[in-house]
């Protein structure tokens, strides 16, 4: 799963007068049992290459990261991601290689800096659940995204056998089990948290039996313990579409609680106090002047308004001139991913909230404030 920080870093991430390749690609069945991928890939880049209007260096250079990519393609991956993202600037070093969790839409973009905009929704932690599944010996961890499941790594402890003697040999014994099952709970509790901070995510699942889920449970750092989201009941054996089925339908009574939670903060209905703005016009002034703490959006909804070709500003429909460069503006029928571009440049969160929570009535856009 995709980092906040690693998207921050990439936004940030400038290629001076070389140029970046920033290639995405969705993988599905058919093009992933029959490699097709690897055609498409390659037309997808000559067609982006052509595109650019590059010197002959300058598409020199940037063939040789196209054939990095398609090396890639055929060597390393396995087309196992429902979608692939990779950056690569063989004149800076740069090569970064993401599986995503989501399908994406095929795309190739050749410029001075990453094009990071189909990543952005990945960074919204709130929507990001963890599923941890343990028993006494074994763990193993998920990551789920809008419906879609990959196992992220194993744990695994030998805790000894229960032994036959009797006496006091056996209590001695059965105590030293207890002893590492407990010291297995912790080691998994302790990789969760370290999974939690390298890469965050919004929501926790505890699967397994009821006894290890509540042992788990007392044992997580303070801040896993608010992040739980529910338990399932499925075996250390079972197949990840098994996990997924259990787990959808707490993320999907979750994710409606939460979007109706933070509507109801935007549109003045909570009793937190928040400062807040809803509507394009207010969240693009509120962005320009640094305000924004969360900026919320409807998932798929577009939004229509102005862009600015040159620096990547945007304002309302109507709108002449940039708000941040003052150059010419031109219309834009969905503004939303470059909306959450700023805000993250700012060093705002963004969240997306589902569809029927109320905020479409107001552009399906708003905004939390700092100040």
């Amino acid at each position: 799963m995709i980092s906040r920080k690693q998207v921050v870093d990439l936004l940030h991430f400038k290629a001076g007068s070389g140029w970046v390749l920033s290639f995405y690609l969705g993988i599905g069945v058919y093009k992933s049992k029959a490699k097709a991928y690897e055609i498409e890939a390659k037309d997808i880049m000559k067609a982006a290459v052509g595109e650019a209007g590059l010197s002959d260096d300058d598409r020199a250079k940037v063939e040789e990261d196209v054939q990095k990519i398609l090396g890639f393609l055929k060597m390393d991956f396995k087309g196992r991601a429902r979608g692939l993202a990779i950056f690569a600037s063989g004149g800076t070093g740069l090569w970064q290689v993401f599986r995503l969790p989501v399908a994406v839409p095929d795309r190739c973009v050749v410029n001075h800096s990453p094009y990071v905009l189909p990543m952005l929704k990945l960074v919204d932690e709130g929507r990001r659940y963890c599923i941890v599944v343990a028993d006494k010996t074994k763990a193993r961890v998920f990551t789920m995204y809008q419906g879609e499941i990959s196992e992220r790594t194993e744990i695994f402890d030998l805790v000894p056998g229960w032994h036959k003697q009797g006496g006091w040999a056996q209590a001695r014994f059965q105590r030293h089990i207890k002893d590492a099952a407990n010291k297995h709970l912790k080691h998994v509790a302790d990789t969760v948290f370290e999974f939690y901070k390298g890469e965050g995510f919004g929501h926790l699942i505890i699967g397994g039996a009821q006894e290890v889920r509540t042992r788990l449970f007392r044992i997580l750092h303070s801040y896993l313990q608010r992040t739980l989201a529910g338990y399932v009941t499925v075996d250390i054996a079972s197949n990840s579409s098994e996990v997924l089925a259990a787990a959808r339908r707490i993320e999907e009574e979750t994710e409606t609680r939460r979007s109706q939670k933070i509507a109801r903060a935007l549109l003045g209905d909570s009793d937190q106090g928040y400062m807040t703005v809803t509507g394009l016009k207010d969240t693009v002034r509120a962005l320009e002047k640094g305000r924004v703490h969360t900026l919320v959006m409807v998932d798929g909804e577009h939004i229509e308004g102005c862009l600015c070709g040159d620096c990547g500003g945007v304002d309302v429909l109507g709108a002449k001139t940039c708000p941040y460069c003052r150059k010419k503006v031109g219309r834009e029928g969905d503004i939303s991913e470059h909306l959450a571009v700023l805000a993250v440049h700012q060093d705002a969160e963004v969240s997306y909230v589902n569809k029927g929570a109320g905020l479409e009535a107001k552009d399906g856009v708003g905004a939390i404030l700092r100040w």
